[in-house]
């Protein structure tokens, strides 16, 4: 009887979260919300009662429709739940509080760049607390912390390990320190997975199951979305593209490996020994600087056999840029879909795009709180 009444209880948790996950993307209607989720019209009538007896979901004005009665959306409340996200990388750190909307309330660029990994700690600490004084929300509203950070990392234990020119932070416990500190939950992912996370959540994957977001700036970072989940192994463990092999007798990588597709396309390693000190001047140079075209057709060559290996693993159609590359990205694009499909085992059946990932405001603190509002909507 009590397994019974555990499996009503955890079916019952899992329809609400289902219908809620559903209307944090789009405003629906009860009878496109049953089509969508198999659910029946009548489970979905009670989930709605009660979710709006919460105050979790609300109704808007009904919509016209050809004839017959105008069917009416129900659409997420923005005070439903509430997020923190830190987006930490090697370029500093941004932190904010999101709503259920996607609605950044506030935000902050936190200064790290002195002081011990305890003080850098201590900084995020009284950010948190700043923005959550700032905002004017209570507490007990809000979900939990997501905390975005380069890989690799364990984000089961909550710790960054060693990614590369990122020491200060390597064997931080950050999930645990802030849980500690904040008491609220903390949940930590890889930059790249967390922004692929959103986009195929906020659907600006252009309707793809199947993509690689790559994130090139300072450094190489991959997320793998995989038949519409975010693709991972033990211990969250994401893929660590930067870290493959181009050149088994290559640079040496501060990983320990050699030849790591990050030793040679991260841009300050892309641009090193050049005259280029910054992508957006290598592209704007390219113009009318063949030099500065080859530099881009190798940036393309080693970016592009990292999304071949990877397709030869995983199948993917679809591939975002994000990152610095996106300056120029017109350019670079077609340089990679050409190598990309003249050399992909699959070439003849499967044609893999390369597409601008779109520029949205505050990704980075979006993305970052989006960990919370996905762990918090999965039984």
């Amino acid at each position: 009887m009590g397994t019974v009444v555990r499996n009503a209880e955890y079916t019952k948790e899992y329809n609400r979260k289902l219908v809620l996950r559903l209307l944090r993307k789009n405003p629906v209607s009860r009878a496109e919300i049953a089509r969508l989720t198999g659910l029946t019209r009548a489970s979905v009538s009670l989930i709605a009662a009660e979710l709006l007896e919460e105050e979790k979901i609300k109704e808007l004005r009904p919509v016209g429709g050809q004839r017959g009665r105008m069917p009416t959306p129900l659409a997420i409340c923005d005070d439903a739940g509430y997020a923190l996200g830190i987006y930490l990388n090697r370029d500093g750190c941004t932190a904010g509080l999101v709503n259920m909307s996607d609605s950044i309330l506030a935000q902050e660029r936190v200064k790290l760049e002195e002081g011990s990994k305890e003080q850098k700690l201590e900084e995020l600490r009284k950010t948190i607390e700043k923005l959550v004084q700032v905002s004017g929300v209570l507490k007990e509203k809000i979900w939990g912390i997501g905390v975005s950070a380069p890989g690799p990392l364990d984000g089961e234990k909550g710790e960054i390990l060693n990614p590369p020119q990122f020491n200060l932070w390597h064997k931080t416990p950050i999930g645990a320190w802030l849980r500690e500190k904040t008491g609220l939950p903390v949940f930590l992912e890889n930059n790249a997975t967390c922004l692929a996370r959103y986009y195929y959540d906020s659907r600006e994957a252009q309707d793809s199951e199947n993509f690689l977001l790559l994130l090139v700036d300072s450094g190489i970072g991959s997320g793998i979305i995989s038949k519409g989940k975010v693709l991972k192994g033990s211990g969250y463990f994401t893929s660590e593209l930067g870290h493959i092999s181009i050149n088994y007798h290559g640079r040496p990588c501060p990983c320990g490996n050699v030849g790591c597709l990050e030793a040679y396309a991260a841009i300050p390693n892309l641009l090193r020994g050049t005259n280029f000190d910054s992508w957006r001047q290598l592209i704007d140079a390219s113009k009318s600087d063949e030099n500065a075209r080859e530099i881009m057709r190798k940036e393309a060559e080693y970016l592009s056999a990292g999304v071949i290996s990877l397709n030869h693993i995983v199948n993917i159609d679809t591939v975002i840029l994000a990152g610095e590359v996106l300056y120029g990205a017109e350019q670079l694009i077609p340089l990679m879909e050409k190598q990309i499909n003249s050399q992909a085992l699959r070439r003849e059946s499967q044609t893999v795009r390369v597409l601008p990932g779109k520029k949205i405001e505050g990704a980075r603190i979006l993305s970052a709180s989006n960990i919370v509002f996905s762990r918090g909507l999965i039984v």
